[in-house]
């Protein structure tokens, strides 16, 4: 009888971590952009509803007036769509892009534009009744890049998490900081997560064959991107991070079967831009007969080879096998989850969304039993930091909860929360632009708990 209960217990603790476990992935994100492009013929449109918790309708544009253009169809094509995703509490994130850098300089630099363009937002999310935003501003020039674009991403979470606690503050970024004028860092501070858009390592600029989306073996790869230039932000917060994967590969025309072979344009006029040729997940099994597919172990990518003509076309595309190394290297490191560039490249094809929720389950159902249960203050976030960083914390119930910040003698210097907060996790920033250098201490405290941490703050 004794062994039988004691193997008992060990079924329950094996139930237990394997009911955590399952948890733990349901709250990754899986963020699937959904081009205006690929709504046209809805039709045909196949999105697995049960393989996501974001959508993204890609993309309103920001105007240089502090307008916005809304997406196209909107919303005769989209609230079909939206009504399918509510249906299965999936988030409906917007995205709001701009790619011309003389507009984006006006937006990131006028005040008034800024402050326009923020209330148009928020405007958009409430009438709509969306769940938040997802940046998208590239081609920026480089002096835009710093100082201009944190100043946007802190007014916009500002501002829109006051008028909404809920809505969820998202950017893309590149996925290599080249030259170093981003601050990553100082971004994710003010997203709730922040977007790797790891595709386009190699492309029309290239002049050799490369896959779009290489995980190692080359200067630019997925792995340089989360081990060094997002490194910072992996190291304190890896849920700040989603690593978004391709949908898409490229086709370049080469007189070389080998891997890595200098490339010839697609016309006699020599341009980088002609250099490659896109091609979709779904187009997979139309690539002509004797195509031959080939895992390149170097870059952990997928190829496939055939004869056109006086040329051998080299289609470098991610399939699900590929994809599977890249979604495991972003469980391995504990990121906040996956990004899809784009929902309907994979078509009718079910073998990506069906990887998908082998690795991630986002319909699991949340477990009550392993909620937590307690008050939890987590470690503040950049830290040490320059400027401004988050504090974290968890509320198991309805508080009155104080938050504040004292010197390194334990002098109070700044109080930031003093009310009633109900139950949930949550989120504060910390301005230190007006404190010196030094050790500081943030608090919380509520009738029934209180804890502090340290903070330094470098400038």
């Amino acid at each position: 009888m004794l062994k039988f209960n004691f193997m008992k217990k060990i079924l329950f603790i094996l139930s237990v971590f394997a009911l955590i476990s399952i948890y733990a992935q349901s709250k990754k994100i899986v963020f699937g952009y959904l081009p205006s492009w690929e709504i046209i013929d809805t039709a045909n449109l196949k999105i697995d509803y049960e393989t996501i918790t974001h959508i993204s309708p890609f993309s309103f544009q920001a105007n240089p007036d502090g307008s916005i253009k809304f997406i196209d169809y909107w919303t005769s094509k989209w609230n079909p769509i939206f009504a399918k995703a509510r249906a299965k509490n999936i988030k409906i994130i917007i995205s709001l892009t701009n790619f011309n850098p003389d507009e984006l300089k006006t937006i990131l630099n006028s005040s008034s534009v800024t402050s326009t363009m923020i209330d148009n937002i928020i405007k958009i999310l409430k009438d709509n009744s969306l769940d938040g935003i997802n940046i998208d501003f590239e081609g920026l020039y480089d002096e835009d890049k710093g100082a201009p674009m944190n100043s946007f991403m802190n007014q916009l979470y500002t501002k829109t998490k006051s008028a909404d606690s809920k809505y969820e503050i998202s950017i893309a970024l590149p996925s290599i900081n080249f030259r170093n004028k981003w601050n990553y860092t100082y971004l994710s501070t003010y997203s709730d997560y922040v977007i790797v858009m790891a595709y386009d390592y190699y492309g029309s600029w290239s002049e050799f064959t490369a896959p779009t989306s290489p995980l190692d073996g080359l200067n630019f790869t997925i792995k340089r991107s989360i081990e060094s230039d997002y490194a910072n932000i992996v190291a304190f917060d890896p849920s700040k991070v989603v690593l978004a994967l391709p949908f898409y590969g490229n086709a370049w025309r080469t007189n070389s079967e080998d891997p890595f072979a200098s490339v010839k344009p697609y016309s006699d006029t020599a341009s980088f831009n002609n250099y490659i040729t896109p091609t979709y997940f779904q187009e997979i099994p139309f690539l002509p007969p004797f195509t031959q597919r080939i895992f390149n172990d170097q870059t952990k990518s997928t190829w496939y080879k055939f004869v056109d003509g006086d040329y051998i076309i080299q289609n470098w595309i991610d399939d699900e096998y590929s994809l599977e190394l890249k979604m495991d290297y972003a469980i391995t490191k504990n990121l906040g989850g996956i990004g899809i560039w784009a929902l309907g490249y994979d078509g009718i094809r079910p073998e990506l969304r069906n990887l998908i929720k082998s690795k991630f389950n986002p319909t699991h159902v949340a477990i009550e039993d392993i909620i937590p249960t307690d008050f939890k203050l987590y470690q503040n976030y950049p830290n040490p930091f320059n400027g401004s960083t988050v504090i974290k914390y968890y509320l198991p119930k309805e508080s009155f909860i104080k938050i504040e910040i004292f010197n390194s003698i334990g002098e109070l210097v700044q109080s930031l929360y003093n009310s009633f907060q109900n139950a949930g996790l949550h989120e504060l920033v910390f301005d230190g632009e007006n404190f010196s250098s030094g050790v500081y201490f943030y608090k919380i405290s509520s009738p029934t708990f209180s804890e502090t941490k340290k903070l330094e703050m470098l400038k």
